[in-house]
């Protein structure tokens, strides 16, 4: 069972937060930055209201709100 399946399991807020702030693929993409690009407004609200981190930036250093075309998205993010 993987850590984050673990405290999902648990009830651990805490660990769930951190997972879903923290994990990223291979180049550094967050479940929410993907969620962005992809213009996917659903799972960047609830990315955003179970602890992702709305400041963050791309791996080219451009912040999410910048990387977000939606503008639904960038309300969001703001």
């Amino acid at each position: 069972m993987s850590d984050f399946v673990w405290a999902l399991k648990n009830g651990d807020l805490e660990q769930v937060k951190e997972h879903v702030e923290k994990a990223k693929d291979k180049h550094g993409i967050s479940a929410l930055l993907a969620a962005i690009w992809e213009g996917h407004t659903d799972c960047v609200k609830l990315l955003l209201q179970h602890g992702a981190n709305k400041s963050g930036s791309t791996p080219d250093g451009i912040s999410y709100l910048e990387a977000a075309e939606k503008e639904d998205i960038r309300a969001l993010l703001i």
